[in-house]
């Protein structure tokens, strides 16, 4: 967890927000008329403060019931709190109702959190800057959120107006009711019968029910069943005829597919059977369902224990990572970014054996221990107490509100705080559970023997990522590609691994470009560094020998240097960080590489992590 002291390497700088209610804002202008590089540039020069690399979005989140606070604009608010953003910044906005829809308190309450932690607001459509402690700027976002919460609250109550006389309508009629949302993409409107995309639709069922994946069954419909764009005012893509991936995804437990429409009124629940024309029957529909529920994971009676799960982040995107099991063993089993495997950047597999092993041994480090603060540990409980029992008073506060008026539009606020308080729970029963330092003795072990790695069912792995979770953050991990004249291609892959642990420590490991120094020797300049510049993992006696063996003798060094091709490294000699036979030329190149790299690591990684400087001297 990070400290709530503000870091003192933290520089202010200008972050932008933006936020569409509906999907469909996304598919048209919504997003991009929100925030523009002119107006990030301008308040760049205007105030001499760099723009930062991390943007925002809340994309179908609506801010009327207060869904944006659990997502994007939750984590900079909290980021606004621990000092990870300094004080300084401006955050920029298109109006300040990006911010909130929600009752005046609560809007107010977002906006002083912002402003009162030092953070000011740039609305791009007032031409404005709001500022904490000015009383003109306060008295403008207190009628700016009164009127967008009215606006919110009575266009929900003509919705549900709207809502209610279709219900009426259909149940006398039969017939499909626009009042009643929209349809299904398969579905014409105006017809409410089956469009060009029902082929397609009944297609990717088939391929489904027999095994293929999501992301081949997209490529497929893409090259025989183009997408029929069935909303396109306001689309603005520059391929409406392809298929998106999250649709497909989702697709199979879709009740539309067998005809009927599930709608929610004034908090009660409708099912209007026959609704729509049923593409498929109901048996094949259960089908499809028992089929998704078994592609979401094992059997319990036969748990998997993923020693990483919820803890491995994307270097490319900042996504989570999934694991991935091809059922051919288990080198084939490997994390994948979701992002990428929805085809949104180029997917890289990475080894789970190698991410857990490299993992626990660096949890081996004896600075870790040292480096933990109880009483960092005793201030993150208090704080989380704090929260919890804030929690409580505001959701006894509204479930009396909404005792006494019985107004629906508090029953997302009360789901909304009911999920914070969950999520607050669980983070200190955690925290109280398990004793960090105790964790750590329990990791300096060598837990992770072969029968722990090979066996992904085995007994002590429940326990052994209890451990992990209550000491590690997330890990990053990215691949690079450079170039080598020791592979065939040309180029070769390396990973580079930063675990970020709550106490504040980081660990990185670099893999460097390896060499042949001869048919059986190999040198591997793999570095291991720490953000702490008081910390010399170096200086532990045969450490980093230590990793780079295990992970040799485990045929998984190769893992750190992923290919297409294979290497054969089983039984080849490894040097670690030293070069031998080489001449004058060659060892001044080598020296020249590994400066090259050096400066690339540090800059890559305190883009990431912004962390001090690295030491990745081998």
């Amino acid at each position: 967890m990070v400290s709530s002291n503000r870091s003192s390497t933290n520089i202010p700088k200008i972050y932008s927000y933006s936020r569409v209610s509906t999907l469909e804002q996304k598919k048209g202008s919504g997003v991009a008329m929100q925030i523009n590089e002119g107006v990030l540039n301008k308040l760049s020069k205007e105030h001499n403060l760099p723009i930062a690399r991390e943007t925002y979005q809340d994309l179908g989140k609506s801010a009327y019931k207060g869904e944006h606070l659990k997502h994007e604009l939750g984590v900079f608010l909290e980021a606004v709190k621990n000092g990870t953003v300094a004080t300084g910044s401006i955050l920029v906005v298109y109006s300040l109702d990006r911010l909130s829809r929600l009752e005046i308190g609560h809007a107010k309450q977002t906006y002083l959190d912002l402003t009162n932690n030092g953070v000011s607001v740039y609305a791009i459509v007032d031409n404005h800057l709001y500022r904490a402690h000015n009383a003109a700027d306060d008295i403008i976002a207190t009628i700016t959120f009164e009127r967008a919460h009215n606006e919110s609250k009575n266009k929900s109550s003509r919705v549900r107006d709207a809502a209610k006389e279709g219900l009426k309508k259909w149940k006398a009629t039969g017939e499909a009711q626009s009042s009643l949302g929209r349809v299904p993409f398969w579905i014409d409107q105006p017809t409410n019968k089956f469009n060009r995309n029902a082929d397609g639709v009944r297609k990717a069922i088939e391929l489904y029910l027999g095994g293929v994946g999501c992301l081949k069954i997209k490529q497929h419909l893409d090259e025989h069943y183009p997408y029929e764009a069935v909303r396109k005012k306001g689309r603005r893509t520059s391929r409406t005829d392809q298929w998106d991936f999250t649709a497909i995804n989702q697709v199979f437990t879709k009740p539309s597919l067998i005809g009927e429409k599930h709608i929610t009124v004034d908090g009660v629940k409708h099912k209007l059977e026959n609704y729509y024309p049923a593409l498929i029957d109901v048996q094949t529909f259960q089908k499809l369902k028992q089929v998704k529920k078994l592609k979401g994971g094992r059997a319990t009676e036969n748990p998997v224990n993923h020693l990483l799960k919820g803890l491995l982040k994307c270097g490319v995107c900042g996504g989570s990572m999934v694991l991935i099991d091809k059922g051919r063993g288990n080198s084939a089993i490997n994390y994948v970014c979701t992002s990428a495997a929805k085809g949104n950047h180029p997917r890289e597999n990475y080894s789970a054996q190698m991410l857990e092993l490299v993992t626990l041994y660096l949890c081996r480090d004896q600075y870790l221990k040292q480096a933990n603060n109880a009483d960092e540990k005793a201030e993150q409980i208090a704080r989380l107490q704090q929260s919890k029992e804030d929690l409580q008073v505001d959701l006894r506060e509204l479930q009396n509100r909404y005792k006494k008026n019985g107004r629906v539009s508090y029953l997302d606020l009360i789901d909304h705080k009911e999920s914070e308080l969950e999520e607050v729970e669980a983070e200190l029963t955690e925290l109280q559970s398990f004793d960090s330092e105790q964790a750590f003795d329990v990791l300096a072990n060598d837990v992770y023997t072969d029968e722990v790695m090979n066996n992904f069912n085995h007994a002590d792995r429940h326990e052994i990522r209890q451990h992990l979770v209550s000491v590690i953050d997330d890990i990053t991990i990215i691949r690079d590609v450079h170039q080598s004249k020791f592979t065939k291609i040309g180029t070769v892959n390396c990973i580079t691994i930063a675990i970020k642990f709550r106490n504040g420590q980081t660990r990185f490991l670099v893999a460097n470009p390896f060499r042949y120094l001869d048919d059986e020797k190999l040198y591997t300049p793999v570095a291991i560094s720490s953000n702490n510049d008081q910390t010399d993992l170096a200086a532990q006696p045969n450490f980093h020998k230590n990793l780079l063996n295990k992970l040799q003798n485990a045929d998984l060094l190769r893992k750190l240097y992923p290919s297409k091709g294979t290497f054969k490294w089983k039984d080849k000699t490894i040097y670690h960080g030293v070069v031998i036979n080489l001449t004058i030329d060659e060892g001044q190149q080598i020296k020249a590489q590994k400066s090259r790299i050096k400066k690339d690591t540090e800059s890559k990684l305190r883009t990431w992590m912004n962390l001090m400087p690295l030491d990745t001297n081998n």
